[in-house]
């Protein structure tokens, strides 16, 4: 398939441009074999973390409600003795009682799908009450048993309206109603009882006192001048209280040396990372034990067994410019196949195009070449026929088992998948 740069006119071009990042973590990923695997919460393009998971009921829908209005600045207030829940952010309010099919918002009495109830001293609210009560529009992708939540503010972030993105949404098959028809299954067991604050005791949390290895994460960058829709974070902790911010020069964690690349000390205090170059970064663990720097959720980088190799055509999609506000803005596909036997052919790749392994947005420059390729550690080392050689940080994300998935790899800042759809 050739690399695509499209140039966009409308708002709606670049939601489909936006469409196209996230689908790089969610929409477009293959679907697993588990079809019972837990459904997966996102909001705009960061997921949700939950002690209770989602269920279904009876074709509805329900979500733990603190974690996932909490996370678009809503305020919440409990009353114990009358089973009560407020919430509240600028003009918007609401008012629902646990075992209750009503509520009130903005001072209107709805009926819900169904009662909020209480699981395990967690409450659980139905999804359609979430896209009513915060004005969101909700994405249902029931193959992959994933949720996307689209907030007014990255709505208007795009350019568009909300009538526009549910016509989006209602096209695609994208039920935003918050319900599974076709799903009539009895409610999942969410799991066994929490501790005393309300969370699932973590297995295997992280210990801010003994970081140790690559860590990595993604946050969005909604206008794609900076990474191209979507930024990815890594922090490399070494011994010594050392630690490397971005990707190593040379590729993965195993080629720092840190006499050649500029590596800095570091302390933690008071939720804080702080580094002997002043620079200063929030630090904590989440409920559920995963690392979280200045608010990107991290996860471990595992390396590949020895003599690793790829069979497939993946892509990379990326976007520069919300349409409506510069009409230069463009969407475009870097292409990279790999063989088995070693050899690889790139079609728009602006990786080959870099000296480091830094990242670039410029999706003019993309190049298109073939040579060979091998992975080590979590190294990719890319030699084109022309003669240049390019090493950059490489990792296999996890699917929805935990195992590594090879249809969806990392290779620097680009997250690579094979697009089944």
């Amino acid at each position: 398939m050739k690399g695509l740069r499209v140039n966009t006119k409308t708002g709606i071009i670049a939601f489909f441009a936006f469409l196209l990042i996230t689908a790089g973590f969610w929409g477009a990923r293959p679907v697993e074999a588990e079809s019972a695997s837990p459904i997966k919460v996102a909001v705009d393009t960061k997921w949700i973390s939950f002690s209770v998971d989602p269920l279904i009921d009876g074709g509805t829908t329900l979500v733990q409600m603190r974690p996932l209005f909490e996370s678009m600045g809503i305020s919440l207030k409990w009353d114990q003795q009358k089973q009560i829940i407020t919430g509240q952010k600028d003009s918007m309010s609401f008012t629902l009682k646990v075992d209750s099919s009503k509520a009130v918002l903005n001072g209107k009495e709805i009926t819900l799908d169904k009662p909020a109830r209480v699981i395990h001293g967690n409450t659980l609210v139905p999804l359609r009450f979430v896209g009513e009560a915060t004005g969101s529009v909700v994405a249902w992708d029931a193959p992959n048993r994933e949720i996307t939540i689209f907030t007014e503010q990255m709505i208007k972030q795009l350019g568009l309206t909300k009538e526009q993105v549910e016509k989006i949404v209602a096209e695609h098959g994208w039920s935003g109603s918050g319900t599974s028809p076709d799903n009539n299954q009895q409610p999942t067991d969410p799991g066994q009882k929490p501790n005393q604050n309300g969370t699932q005791p973590p297995a295997g949390a992280v210990n801010l006192e003994k970081l140790q290895g690559m860590y990595a994460g993604f946050r969005t960058d909604v206008g794609g001048y900076e990474c191209g829709g979507t930024c990815w974070d890594f922090y490399t902790f070494l011994p010594g209280k050392k630690v490397v911010v971005g990707e190593p020069e040379q590729g993965g964690p195993e080629t720092i040396d840190c006499s050649k690349q500029s590596c800095n000390t570091y302390t933690i205090q008071s939720n804080k990372l702080v580094l002997n170059n002043g620079k200063t970064y929030s630090v904590r663990v989440s409920a559920q034990g995963n690392l979280i720097i200045d608010d990107v959720e991290l996860t471990a980088v595992k390396p590949v067994a020895p003599g690793y190799k790829l069979n497939g055509g993946y892509v990379f999609r990326g976007f520069e410019g919300l349409a409506g506000a510069n009409a230069a803005s463009s969407a475009w596909e870097e292409w990279i196949t790999f063989k088995a036997d070693g050899t690889f052919k790139s079609d728009n790749l602006t990786l080959g195009t870099l000296d480091t392994g830094s990242a670039s947005t410029n999706s003019g420059s993309g190049t298109s070449g073939s040579g060979t390729y091998s992975i080590s550690g979590n190294t990719i080392t890319l030699q084109f026929s022309g003669g240049k050689t390019f090493r950059y940080v490489f990792f296999v994300h996890a699917g929805k088992n935990g195992q590594p998935n090879p249809l969806n790899i990392q290779i620097g800042s680009r997250n690579f998948y094979v697009d089944n759809k």
